[in-house]
């Protein structure tokens, strides 16, 4: 069947979240009549948007973001750049009129850095939400869609839980009460990591941001599979720490030592209906990347062991046999056992992810399940979090910020189109 309609897709940033946006688009189930196009990258640096766009088979470089979607006009416009431009370029793609915009996390970040200021946590929190605001307003004035790009809400792991949480209304049950999840590596190379000006924060705001967004996502589900309103956070408690800074250099050697943000970031959420998540982010993984959720329900518990996952054991007397093999996000060394992760974008939701990007664009009723509201709640609970260890970890609530933005029904998922992933007898 000839090609009825063509999804042009731009790409914003040129590093690692960039690099499997690109690489995903090419891994999207097959559509008939539908092909992808990548039609622009864009780059504060032209060179490096030009070295990308002929890696990656890409029709155009820019260096300006505006220009870029302005000349193009998109049908996604994939915001995964570093950190201080994600608000700036998304009201950028919405007056573009672009339909539908990936917006990487963390959504925004405190618009003081860029002006110079410094400020309490408080503070930070409450101008981080104005500008957040502002950012969802001129989304919602340009008739755009917001996927905030949470991969682990679209890990298959968790499309099997909604999968049986709506089972389990048949039955009376259905409630979500604790939830647990890390996320960890040695430290980002990425260069602005280590730059709260460029990334916004640490491990608590880039890390712990991973495991947090699915203990909402479920919390919104079983609120609207329940009694069709999303469960939202209360109040909120964490810690933020440099661990590595303080310690003797020999400590760091297997890491990157961040000067400026936190390496450890721990926060806990208490929800309105007085259930609980406690989620781990930190740059102390001596053994490459780890992601877990762990949830009990009060009909099961379900865990989920994204990566690393011990369905395939290698082990390799010496590390050069595997050549430049990548065996799992991370991994320093492949020598002696380790626990393959092959096609890991499908593993941590990204290939889901920019496939529901992608229906959006083709159905007009179709909506993100990680929309705006994700954005938001989630955008409240780190910068609450950052607020509340300022303050020695006490609880900072959250309620108002759930409570004064309302958020219609394209802006929150809905559970009975997320997709199945288990067969059935």
């Amino acid at each position: 069947m000839a090609s009825t309609r063509t999804v042009k897709v731009t790409i914003n940033g040129t590093g690692f979240a960039a690099d499997y946006t690109a690489r995903t688009y090419g891994m999207i189930p097959h559509k008939n009549g539908v092909s992808i196009e990548l039609v622009g990258v864009t780059s504060g640096r032209l060179e490096n948007a030009e070295r990308f766009a002929s890696v990656h088979g890409i029709g155009r470089a820019f260096s300006d973001h505006a220009a870029m979607v302005d000349d193009l006009r998109p049908d996604i416009d994939n915001i995964a750049c570093a950190n201080f431009a994600h608000g700036p370029y998304t009201i950028e793609a919405a007056e573009a009129g672009v339909d539908v915009i990936v917006l990487e996390k963390p959504p925004v970040i405190w618009p003081g850095y860029a002006e110079g200021r410094e400020a309490d946590a408080r503070t930070r929190k409450i101008e981080s939400m104005q500008f957040l605001s502002d950012v969802l307003d001129a989304v919602r004035r340009g008739g755009s869609k917001l996927l905030y790009a949470e991969d682990f809400v679209y890990v298959d792991g968790v499309k099997g839980l909604v999968e049986l949480l709506i089972e389990a209304r048949t039955t009376g049950k259905g409630k979500v009460l604790y939830q647990r999840g890390v996320c960890a590596h040695q430290g980002s190379h990425a260069l602005a990591y280590d730059t709260p000006s460029k990334s916004g924060g640490g491990a608590l705001f880039n890390k712990a941001c991973h495991p947090l967004g699915p203990c909402l996502f479920l919390k919104q589900v079983e609120g609207l599979l329940r009694a069709g309103k999303p469960i939202r956070p209360r109040k909120v408690s964490a810690v933020a720490l440099q661990i590595l800074k303080h310690q003797d250099q020999a400590a760091g050697e297997h890491f990157r030592v961040m000067q400026n943000v936190d390496d450890f970031g721990r926060i806990t959420v208490v929800f309105e209906d007085e259930t609980v998540a406690e989620v781990l982010g930190y740059d102390l993984s001596i053994a490459g990347i780890r992601n877990e959720i762990s949830v009990i329900t009060d009909f099961a518990q379900y865990d989920m062991r994204i990566n690393p996952c011990d369905e395939i054991e290698l082990f390799l007397p010496t590390a050069d046999a595997a050549g430049d093999l990548l065996l799992r996000e991370k991994l320093p060394t492949p020598q002696g056992t380790s626990f393959p992760r092959p096609n890991q974008f499908y593993a941590h939701g990204y290939v889901n992810e920019m496939n529901d990007a992608v229906d959006c664009v083709l159905e007009e009723d179709r909506f993100p399940q990680s929309g705006a509201m994700m954005a938001w709640d989630t955008m409240a609970v780190l910068m609450a979090g950052y607020e509340s260890a300022e303050s020695g970890g006490g609880f900072v609530d959250v309620s108002e910020y759930c409570s004064d933005r309302e958020f219609n029904e394209r802006e929150m998922p809905d559970p009975r189109k997320f997709g199945a992933v288990f067969q059935r007898s």
